[in-house]
């Protein structure tokens, strides 16, 4: 019997396995737009875990459609600063899948979450700060204006699974000769250094994930130079992995020692993915023991005791490049998505949590979101009121509902008569027509079967009025040279007047709202009569003006093709396949700013694809000098 209980106890103590996937997206709102929905996108992951980088969201932007799903529960981080001259360039968000937010065993449910990585964030009351956190130690010339800039970012949420402390990380770039963001990622990767180092020597296990801006090795970048693994940066992400003596494992890498052009990340500007021109830069790295009880037994690691799969989800690439024509670079192919492709990691026996509640940090309990819940409820709750009160009154009212019909249709002039048929609802009509008239009330069912053929009369008038604001917004559209020397049409009664007498007659132009009297107008409407509308003349007008309309539009392509390749034709050509070559203008601050330049049109890719991109590169002054001494 003890063995029995046992066995159901080891089963509710483990959970059958945990995903985890970090994805650059490159733009939350693009990709919940290109997946329809936020549940949508987390669901085609299909993960516990999932993090997200670049998401440019404002505390501003944070919205529900954004950051809330069904079965999810999320913790994030925004972008506070504008000193880069732009606005929600970062940000990160970490959502956790789970059956329960509240009193929930899951290991996916933080038990605590935090924004940042100084941990000073959270350590301000009345415009001081209370205390510096413990791992800050040996940090104390960097001041705390400085310290805090790191955070304003957006580039990091913590959360505590009980089991480990997960780290969702977007890691800064910077180019070699910007000094001031060099030591800027530097200091961001010294304190996050400086914070896992503390952890782990509690006795903590350590998840990083995210993008790290970094590649390591020359393996991990296409056509990599002699000294790309010399980059200060790499040599630090190097040092951190247990071959190297450090603690960490590199999760991907460590299940896939030799596998080349594994990338995760290609250019945009270069339109990397054709040729699969990338690096790899997004990571899963994890340090600590084992999460069975004898944990420093020998043999026993994270790596070797839980680890199950680890890769990177290709089919994410942007766009199907399968058909892509190499000769013409690709040019007319316009990929989606993000220019990163997620990486996941599954592992297995993760022990469940005591029961737990979300912590105070995630996404609900923001006060922004917080009021846009409560105003979805209330509309939802609303609405649903209003379309019972709706039917109910409908119902109860048909007969003055029919009363109000028959005014509209006899008295209103014209414009008011389209005015009131704008706000009568549709509903009340079909619950006059299928209303059930008692057979003992011989006065009722006269007025039903009059307000039923009401009914009819006006469906009528409602063609009549969309014809006439179809007419309406034709009149508004830009008009041809030609139709300035049309003649203008005229009714065909004598009551309107005749073509003949021009001057005392009123002259009607069906591009144009008709100029009847309003009372023959709403006449002509309850005597069901369609003369005094030439629907025939008045589509054949409007074909002819399409028609025209469809002239001038080819023609205008068709010199915009002319100039088109008149300009391709004064371009230069590549040497490495003689074919015209692109235009562009240096944008990098600098002395070259805004001159143009010309260079392949290709998509660039490794050196020894003779399809890729030749290298070609022309100053557009120079062209220009040649063409004056011929």
């Amino acid at each position: 019997m003890e063995s029995e209980e046992g066995g159901v106890e080891q089963i509710k103590k483990f959970c059958s396995g945990l995903k985890i996937v970090t994805y650059n997206v490159n733009g939350l709102r693009s990709r919940v737009s290109q997946h329809e929905s936020l549940l949508k996108l987390l669901n085609t992951l299909d993960a516990d875990i999932i993090c997200f980088q670049e998401t440019k969201l404002s505390r501003q932007d944070l919205s529900v459609e954004l950051t809330m799903a069904d079965g999810y529960e999320s913790f994030i981080s925004c972008t506070r600063t504008t000193s880069r001259g732009r606005t929600c360039y970062s940000g990160v968000i970490t959502f956790c899948r789970v059956n329960s937010p509240f009193f929930s065993n899951e290991v996916a449910l933080p038990l605590s979450a935090e924004e940042g990585i100084t941990g000073l964030l959270g350590c301000f009351q009345n415009g001081e700060m209370i205390e510096r956190g413990p791992f800050l130690k040996g940090l104390e010339d960097i001041t705390t204006d400085d310290l805090l800039k790191i955070d304003n970012e957006g580039r990091c949420v913590i959360t505590d699974h009980g089991h480990f402390v997960l780290f969702n990380i977007y890691g800064p770039r910077a180019q070699h000769d910007d000094s001031e963001r060099v030591q800027f990622k530097f200091l961001f990767f010294l304190i996050l250094q400086k914070r896992w180092e503390y952890l782990c020597n509690k006795g903590n296990r350590v998840f990083v994930v995210g993008d790290f801006n970094i590649a390591p090795s020359t393996i991990d970048c296409c056509d990599a130079t002699p000294d790309f693994e010399d980059n200060r940066f790499r040599k630090w992400f190097r040092t951190l992995l247990r071959e190297n003596g450090g603690s960490f494992v590199d999760c991907f890498r460590g299940m896939n020692l030799d596998r080349k052009e594994a990338y995760t990340c290609w250019p945009q500007n270069v339109r990397g993915e054709e040729f699969n021109y990338g690096s790899r830069i997004d990571h899963i790295i994890f340090a600590g023991p084992c999460f069975h009880q004898h944990t420093y037994m020998e043999g026993h690691n994270i790596f070797e005791c839980h680890l199950e799969e680890c890769d990177i989800k290709i089919n994410f690439q942007r766009g199907k490049l399968d058909n892509v024509k190499r000769s013409k670079g690709g040019q007319s192919v316009r990929l989606e998505g993000s220019d990163h492709v997620p990486v996941y990691v599954l592992l297995r026996d993760i022990p469940n949590l005591s029961a737990h509640d979300t912590p105070l940090f995630a996404v609900r309990y923001i006060r922004e979101i917080r009021g846009q819940q409560t105003i979805c409820k209330l509309l939802d709750n609303t609405v649903s009121v209003l379309a019972k009160r709706q039917v109910g009154t409908s119902i109860e009212n048909s007969e003055e509902s029919c009363s109000l019909i028959k005014n509209d249709i006899l008295d209103s002039n014209c414009g008011d008569f389209i005015e009131s048929t704008q706000n009568i609802g549709m509903l009340e009509y079909d619950s006059v027509q299928n209303m059930h008239v008692p057979s003992n009330n011989e006065e009722f069912r006269s007025t039903s079967k009059k307000s039923k053929s009401k009914k009819d009369e006006f469906l009528h008038t409602q063609t009549a009025t969309t014809i006439s604001k179809k007419t309406r917004r034709n009149c508004m559209s830009q008009l041809s040279i030609r139709s300035f020397f049309q003649q203008s049409k005229n009714f065909s009664h004598g009551a309107v007047g005749t073509s003949d007498d021009q001057s005392h007659s009123p002259e009607v132009n069906l591009d144009v709202f008709p100029v009847a009297s309003a009372y023959e107008f709403n006449q002509s409407i309850s005597q069901g009569d369609m003369s005094d509308f030439d629907i025939k003349e008045s589509s054949e007008i409007q074909c002819a003006s399409s028609s025209s309309d469809t002239k001038i539009d080819n023609i205008a392509s068709l010199e915009w093709e002319k100039i088109r390749q008149k300009m391709h034709s004064s371009l230069p050509v590549c040497k490495g396949h003689s074919e015209p070559c692109v235009a562009r203008t240096v944008k990098k601050t600098g002395p070259n700013v805004g001159r143009g330049f010309y260079v392949c049109a290709r998509a660039k890719g490794p050196v020894s694809n003779s399809e890729a991109n030749c290298g070609h590169f022309e100053w557009a002054s120079s062209r220009t000098k040649k063409k004056r001494k011929e």
